[in-house]
């Protein structure tokens, strides 16, 4: 992988910038969870006519790594955009979300038969979500004797049935749908070490490399996180299982969060929080 030579592409609307002839940066957090994918994008100096057609829910796709070998790291649409004038240029910050619309609006008022299951019902359901289905994974396939009357936001019903009903991860990575077991995670076989772009500093105190938070599990069970820092990696994302290997991580880890951030002379980063997996 060519980690100098740096490459992002912006896609807002119809129109299509390249990093090279438009200036921008960009903030893309993510959380193994089932709330919704965020972007934030900050871009100098468009024309004033393009400023104007971007409103909420004009859609927004962020590809970025480096030549020859980029990827999306956000696909959304904008929930928010805010123009500023500062001395000689305009700023335009973009707040976009994954999912928006069929998160927003999709809704269910449906009863299934008796003795139908969880898989059949989330089958159907997604359909009416409209989404990509790119895992499913059931931990457990529970049976309703007596039927079930589904109601409301499909998002909200699905989150019920798959997480409390089916004990399994809901969660939306790049227009995607993800349901598997979340104590498991998708080996992906992506290695990070220094020779593949992991970042450390000089001292063994920085949080790139020693820095363990604990996060809770359960009232009886606490696991370890560790955070650390590697060259921008379009290839991570929340619930991947990946390989570390540093002085102090050796191992398979989960990605429990993380972020993508990056500017054409600034950080070009991804900073992950992880657990043994």
């Amino acid at each position: 992988m060519m980690f100098w030579k740096r490459s992002a592409t912006l896609q807002i609307g119809s129109r299509r910038y390249d990093m090279s002839n438009l200036y921008f940066e960009f903030d893309v957090p993510f959380k193994d969870s089932d709330t919704l994918g965020t972007a934030s994008i900050t871009v100098h100096n468009l024309a004033d006519a393009t400023r104007k057609e971007i409103v909420k829910g004009t859609p927004v796709i962020l590809n970025a790594g480096y030549e020859g070998d980029i990827g999306v790291i956000f696909t959304g649409k904008v929930s928010r955009v805010v123009d500023e004038h500062s001395d000689t240029e305009w700023i335009t910050k973009i707040t976009g979300v994954e999912a928006l619309e069929e998160w927003l609006s999709s809704e269910v008022n449906k009863t299934y038969a008796e003795n139908s299951t969880s898989s059949a019902i989330i089958n159907d359901l997604l359909t009416m979500f409209g989404l990509e289905v790119g895992t499913m994974e059931l931990v457990e396939d529970k049976t309703y004797p007596r039927g079930r009357v589904c109601k409301g936001k499909v998002k909200d019903v699905l989150k019920e049935i798959i997480t409390l009903d089916c004990k399994s991860r809901f969660l939306i990575r790049n227009g995607t749908v993800i349901i598997s077991d979340p104590a498991a995670g998708q080996d992906m076989g992506y290695e990070l070490s220094a020779s593949t772009g992991l970042l450390r500093a000089d001292t063994e105190t920085s949080d790139t490399e020693t820095t363990t938070n604990q996060t809770t599990q359960s009232k009886e069970e606490k696991t370890p996180t560790y955070t650390r820092r590697c060259l921008l990696n379009y290839h991570l994302n929340p619930a991947d299982v990946i390989t570390i290997k540093s002085q102090t991580l050796n191992g398979k880890y989960l990605l429990v969060a993380g972020s993508h951030k990056g500017k054409p002379d600034g950080d070009w980063v991804t900073e992950i929080e992880v657990k043994p997996a």
